[in-house]
């Protein structure tokens, strides 16, 4: 606390030694001991409100403040006309899905550093999205400058923040609103002493929210600011808007926008969020962040990117050290942070839109456009295309006013909420990815779409995280998501060979002794014979050619699709049984395989010698863990070890150990698509069923059970 006050000490002394300049010797007022302890208690107070209105964090219904400067991760800025776009949605649809990653916006934009622009531009004016931190940035920059020398805010002036929306006089005299700042802190002659900073350029006004502004009074707004600006021009200045909202009203000045927060912002933000003496013992950041980076957390860390929704994160994680295995509850939450409550934390009026377009209305419409984008394959949707389908959900939806227009409405959404964001001229996009699969996948639960679900997507891995979506916003009912899925699984397992193998898995592992469900057996079975087939496949096209490299190709086509395959059997096998041993264990054995292989030469040597090492592995561990029986195991692996090194490996003598027909070693690109649709559809009933907290456990387990079975006769 000692070294906190002498900080302070010094910030306040440097702040004085400014202020005090700002009188001359000319001025009438005699500047004595008195008049300077009078000016120095102004002064602190001054850094005392400033700090306190300004330097802390309190949002979303936090208990209590946070530190600004805490817990700040900076601001990144990008030029406003290299943001610029005139692509098409369909150039804009496909630069996006090229890419490859969940982020819409200006992967090729340089981004600088927020400070560092400001400390360039006397005239700035920064833009972004709801909830991107413009007001934060502006209090930064102004607690870096209450700093002086000490602060990275390189010049010596006074901050003087203004909340826009506050000033609603049509008599507005911007003079007397920051003369009232120092007078409110007790300094003595505070308007003859606005006067003589402003003249001498030792203030830096702080312009926040002009997007806040009534409608009826920024034209007003605007010409007062313009006009204090050229008059005061020796004076820095920063204004804020949202980006949506800006239409270059004013002349002369830099303009910027906030980038969304990358990884390392992210990063950085936990970190100091979590930066109590606690957490850091029990490396809570760490943690957090680590969990951030799982798969099943890529709709949390995407939302991520904005410091608004990045923070409620940090407060949801702070309640229970986890992010929430219900992300529908999760999304849903964040959805009501930027259609409502973040509107009435900033006080800003909603305007007559809202009569009668309430919340619920409004998620409807926003569901429909989600679903129906998802439904044809757009992200991205142009000016027209929003205004129809707004203007036809109007017309349509009982509960909908009919006076509203369809372009105030979309205008609302864009500048108040930021759920859509122009990505180029005319063109837009939901501001996160994850907010169009959580409103497709209301839609769906909304008129029990779950058919032509299950029937159209079940095998694209587009519409994954709106399966699991749907299953947790179901509740008990997604059994019946589940049931349906079975049934998928039981219609793709009627391909002739597919169905040959679940008969010949069934009954080698029925008596098997092992500890393992019944499920794990036949699924670590069907994988042993998976990665057989690899070896015998990649043999059988170089024994059968007369163009080795077509054929070396053709067999590195079907290793892949097969290894791709068994991978998705893992997968399941792992999903299906949670024990750590079996991850382990296999993991093991599996890097040592291909540690084993990694020395041969070409490409389709050790595609050959991964395959058979990776087969020796699993076939050790169904050994070891008694997986199938009626089969000669141990004459399998010798078999194998043996002619791990030889050009080929004789399919008879696998089919003989195993107790198996040499046809079903031998699968055709068509087998590996219908067996890889098949391990699919039962990966994502796997998947869905974790997000299915409403469902009982013997409901699951009686789908278990007849998993990796052919379909029952009818």
């Amino acid at each position: 606390m000692a070294l906190e006050a002498a900080v302070a000490g010094a910030f306040i002394k440097a702040l004085f030694d400014l202020g005090i300049k700002i009188f001359d010797e000319r001025d009438e007022i005699k500047i004595d001991d008195s008049f300077r302890q009078l000016f120095f208690n102004a002064t602190k107070a001054y850094f005392q409100n400033y700090s306190d209105r300004h330097g802390q964090v309190q949002v979303l219904g936090m208990s209590k403040p946070v530190s600004l400067d805490a817990i700040y991760s900076g601001a990144r800025m990008l030029d406003t006309e290299s943001m610029k776009s005139y692509d098409s949605r369909e150039a804009l649809e496909e630069a996006y899905r090229n890419r490859g990653d969940r982020r819409f916006r200006h992967h090729n934009c340089p981004k600088r550093n927020g400070i560092d622009i400001a400390n360039e531009c006397e005239r700035l004016i920064v833009l972004g999205d709801p909830g991107i931190g413009k007001s934060t940035f502006l209090r930064k920059v102004g607690l870096e400058a209450l700093k002086g020398e000490q602060g990275s805010y390189k010049h010596q002036q006074i901050p003087v923040f203004l909340e826009l929306k506050l000033l609603t006089s049509p008599d507005l005299d911007l003079e007397t609103c920051i003369a009232a700042e120092f007078e409110n802190c007790g300094f003595p002659h505070p308007d003859g002493f606005t006067k003589k900073a402003l003249a001498k350029g030792r203030l830096l006004i702080l312009f926040d929210g002009l997007d806040e502004v009534l409608a009826e009074n920024l034209d007003n707004v605007i010409q007062k600011i313009q006009a204090f600006v050229d008059r005061y021009s020796k004076n820095r200045f920063i204004a804020s808007c949202r980006i949506a909202a800006y239409h270059t009203y004013f002349k002369r000045v830099t303009t910027v926008a906030i980038a969304e927060f990358d990884d390392e912002q992210i990063e950085k933000f936990i970190t100091n969020w979590f930066s109590s003496e606690l957490d850091q013992q029990s490396q809570t950041a760490q943690h957090c962040w680590e969990l951030l980076q799982k798969p099943e957390n890529k709709g949390a860390k995407e939302l991520a990117q904005s410091p608004l929704l990045l923070t409620f994160l940090c407060m949801v994680y702070n309640k229970s050290l986890t992010v929430p295995s219900s992300r529908h509850t999760l999304y849903e939450d964040a959805l009501n942070i930027l259609l409502k409550e973040w509107a009435s934390e900033k006080r800003v009026g909603r305007g007559q839109i809202y009569e009668g377009f309430h919340t619920d209305l409004e998620k409807q419409l926003l569901a429909k456009i989600a679903y129906q984008g998802f439904e044809d394959n757009q992200l991205f949707f142009t000016e027209e295309q929003l205004m129809k389908s707004i203007a036809d959900f109007l017309g349509d939806s009982l509960g909908a006013p009919k006076n509203l227009d369809a372009s105030a409405v979309l205008e609302a959404i864009e500048v108040q909420q930021g759920i859509f964001v122009e990505r180029a001229t005319n063109v837009y996009s939901f501001s996160h990815l994850t907010l169009q699969e959580f409103l497709t996948a209301k839609y769906i639960v909304k008129w029990n779409l779950l058919d032509d679900l299950v029937e159209l997507h079940r095998s694209s891995e587009r519409w994954r995280e709106v399966f699991f979506l749907v299953t947790g916003l179901m509740g008990e009912a997604a059994i019946g998501l589940l049931e349906k899925l079975e049934v998928q699984t039981q219609e793709l397992s009627e391909h002739p060979k597919l169905k040959r193998l679940l008969a010949w898995a069934g009954a080698k592992t029925t008596h098997a002794s092992s500890d393992y469900s019944g499920e794990v057996k036949r699924v670590f079975t069907l994988i042993l014979i998976l990665v057989l087939a690899i070896a015998s496949a990649i043999d059988r096209a170089l024994d059968r050619a007369l163009d080795l490299d077509r054929a070396s190709a053709r067999a590195l086509d079907l290793a892949r699709a097969l290894d791709r395959a068994s991978a998705r059997a893992l997968a399941i096998a792992s999903a299906l049984d949670r024990a750590s041993a079996l991850d382990l264990d296999l993991d093991r054995a599996i890097d040592r395989a291909s540690a084993r292989a990694s020395a041969r030469a070409s490409a389709i040597a050790r595609a050959r010698a991964r395959a058979r090492a990776i087969a020796i592995a699993i076939a050790k561990f169904a050994l070891d863990n008694k997986l199938i029986t009626d089969v000669d195991i141990q004459t399998l692996i010798s078999y194998l070890e043996k002619s791990f090194d030889s050009s080929t490996v004789s399919i008879e003598g696998i089919s003989s150990s195993l107790d198996i027909s040499p046809e079903l070693l031998d699968l055709s690109t068509d087998d590996v698509q219908a067996i890889t649709n098949y391990f699919s559809t039962c990966q994502l009933m796997i998947d869905c069923s974790k997000q299915a907290s409403g469902i009982s456990a013997q409901q699951w387990d009686s789908i278990k059970q007849r998993m990796f079975l052919p379909k029952p006769a009818e």
